[in-house]
């Protein structure tokens, strides 16, 4: 026996339907948006095809600073970035943690030397240098939409200080927004 589709069944069935494409034309809307390859135009990689060449050149640009035997960590936003509220609180959580070995600065991208600025080719952007001097991460914050110590990069930096390794990616997608002086010196 066939059952008739009533009209309310029929309207809860355009409904559901409707619904459905609104979620995924927003989740789309909303990738389309925000998410973007931290070096979108892929200048800096151009221009520093090997990564320690890159950051040996941010080293170069930063302003001499006094060695006081901690890690230094120093995030670079820029003001109309709306992605800054994404990494605020999870950044304010790490400052908590580790205060005690590590000096936290913040800049603005604007207030930085032109030679660096060019390097950066997104914010928000962080370096983490150990407390010896040596630069030991250069990039986004985290990957992904949020910003929690699951999607973060500076969580293992921070938690592992002996770790002399470079880390710098480049090539991470989420929530950035792109330098518009980030170009070959």
């Amino acid at each position: 026996m066939m059952s008739r589709l009533t009209p309310k069944t029929a309207l809860l069935g355009v409904l559901v339907i409707v619904w459905i494409v609104a979620i995924v034309t927003g989740f789309w809307w909303f990738q389309a948006r925000l998410i973007v390859t931290f070096d979108a135009d892929q200048s800096i990689l151009n221009q520093y095809p090997r990564v320690r060449d890159y950051g040996e050149a941010l080293h170069r640009a930063l302003p001499a600073t006094v060695p006081d035997n901690k890690a230094r960590v120093t995030i670079v936003r820029h003001p109309g970035c709306r992605c800054n509220r994404y990494s605020a609180e999870h950044l304010a959580a790490l400052e908590g943690r580790y205060d005690v070995s590590t000096r936290f600065a913040s800049a603005r991208l604007n207030d930085l030397p032109a030679a660096m600025q060019a390097l950066i080719p997104a914010t928000p952007f962080v370096m983490v240098h150990r407390s010896d001097g040596s630069l030991v991460y250069a990039g986004p914050v985290n990957s992904g939409v949020t910003c929690t110590s699951t999607s973060s990069f500076l969580d293992t930096k921070l938690s592992s200080p002996g770790d002399p390794t470079l880390h710098i990616p480049l090539l991470a997608r989420g929530c950035y927004c792109a330098n518009p002086v980030s170009a070959p010196l």
